[in-house]
């Protein structure tokens, strides 16, 4: 037996497209009790798709439709405008499915949600502080360098001299000096 939690409602949810089989009862506090098994009802722990929890029904054609008790519990208990159709969590947190952390948005205002997500805002931090990695054993100044002395027509150092001070290989100043590689320096 499922006890209720204080001031708990609950909507019965079955859809004309499933079997006849399917019946569910939802909360307002985010729980959903399935009645496929039993006559008692079993509460749905749900799988998760993409950080939601879901749940899967068959169709009366035989197939199967994946519902996100977020977008469930919101069609059943929280009003909806016309041109809303996305379903945000106020708190962020896509586990917490209460009817009072459920909100239907336009796509813009959820484009705005998301902005102030705490995960987006430090995954756009990290990403500021995260140092740039190079597969170059050169770095820009020293391509310079190498450019102007393996241009330069009164060189006396050999390129074998030069590949060995800055740890390349002769092929790769041979590429420097034909801008095969390093091509936007101008010297």
């Amino acid at each position: 037996m499922i006890k209720n939690y204080r001031q708990e409602q609950w909507k019965t949810l079955h859809k004309d497209i499933w079997q006849d089989r399917f019946l569910y009862k939802v909360s307002s506090y985010g729980r959903i009790l399935s009645f496929v098994k039993k006559t008692e009802g079993e509460l749905l722990k749900g799988g998760k798709t993409a950080g939601y929890l879901s749940f899967v029904v068959n169709l009366k054609n035989g197939k199967k439709k994946n519902y996100y008790f977020h977008r469930v519990i919101a069609e059943l208990f929280v009003k909806k405008a016309e041109d809303a159709d996305f379903v945000i969590h106020k708190n962020y947190k896509k586990h917490e499915n209460e009817a009072n952390n459920l909100a239907w948005a336009t796509k813009a205002e959820w484009v705005q949600h998301q902005f102030g997500n705490p995960s987006v805002q430090e995954n756009k931090l990290k990403r500021k502080l995260r140092t740039v990695t190079t597969y170059s054993k050169l770095s820009y100044s020293q391509a310079v360098i190498l450019k102007k002395k393996l241009l330069d027509p009164n060189r006396k150092t050999r390129i074998r001299i030069l590949a060995k001070q800055f740890g390349v290989s002769e092929m790769q100043l041979y590429r420097i000096k034909s801008g095969e590689n390093w091509g936007d320096i101008k010297v």
